[in-house]
């Protein structure tokens, strides 16, 4: 992951957020990972407010986006980030 990247998009005080609750954003990648998306770096640094999130909260949201969209998610997330940060 790119920090720096982080940091310049979102502050330090998110870096500071991600330190604080680094079990769960780790479970919430996680999550990413055993659904199959590819490309969690970019992911991670676009929408890292997401992440923040507890892993419950986090699980409901991706998986409301997941049913409203239907099988294809993986292509049509991984497309379009912007659906990520209107579940923000």
């Amino acid at each position: 992951m790119d920090f720096d990247k982080i940091e310049q998009i979102y502050g330090e005080e998110m870096l500071e957020n991600i330190m604080d609750n680094k079990e769960e954003v780790k479970k919430n990648i996680n999550y990413l990972i055993d659904l199959g998306f590819d490309d969690i770096q970019d992911i991670f640094e676009r929408i890292t407010p997401l992440f923040i999130n507890d892993n419950k909260t986090f699980k409901n949201k991706i998986d409301r986006l997941i049913k409203k969209i239907g099988l294809d998610y993986i292509n049509i997330i991984e497309n379009d980030l912007g659906l990520l940060e209107d579940i923000i």
